[in-house]
């Protein structure tokens, strides 16, 4: 092949490559986009509120048992559970400290959980990004170009934490 040939070849196939690389648009509905602006959002984020429903299956009990109730969390450590079905419950932690509250019995137990708190809030993913949830969890992305919402779906990573959750997932409405 001559030289004018060779050259008129290569300028060709980078003519082709380089707009090819160029017009490659990211996704914004990929898991990848989406970790991402949780990430991003994270940053910003000083406290979240949400509603949750739990699930426990014990080998004590007959069927599993269905919770529900209420999550608040504030930056650095301060977070309050309260159940509100089967059992009410408030669960707070803040300064190292857990208090459980059982209104209809009018008792509060207090725990020191200092030397655990870290441990405690990284294993909730509460305080810190997604990143570190995705050392414990595989996420799969959940999404219906014609739903307005997402779902991150997280399965544990080993027996351990899978001993303790089952499955989480994480939604946006």
């Amino acid at each position: 092949m001559s030289l004018t040939k060779w050259i008129s070849v290569a300028l060709c196939t980078a003519a082709v490559a380089v707009p090819a690389s160029a017009a490659r648009v990211v996704d914004p509905n990929s898991l990848d986009e989406v970790i991402h602006r949780v990430q991003e959002q994270q940053k910003k984020t000083s406290s979240l509120e949400a509603d949750f429903r739990q699930e426990k299956e014990l080998a004590l009990l007959a069927k599993p048992e269905q919770s529900t109730g209420h999550f608040t969390f504030s930056k650095p450590n301060n977070v309050l559970w309260r159940y509100d079905a089967p059992k009410r419950v408030e669960m707070l932690i803040t300064n190292g400290v857990l208090t459980t509250y059982y209104p209809d019995l009018n008792r509060a137990e207090q725990i020191e959980v200092k030397r655990y708190q870290d441990r405690i809030f990284k294993y909730m993913g509460a305080s810190g990004a997604i990143d570190e949830l995705a050392a414990y969890f595989d996420f799969t992305f959940v999404n219906k170009s014609d739903d307005p919402f997402y779902m991150l779906d997280l399965k544990p990573k080993t027996k351990g934490i899978a001993k303790r959750v089952e499955n989480g997932d994480v939604t946006r409405y």
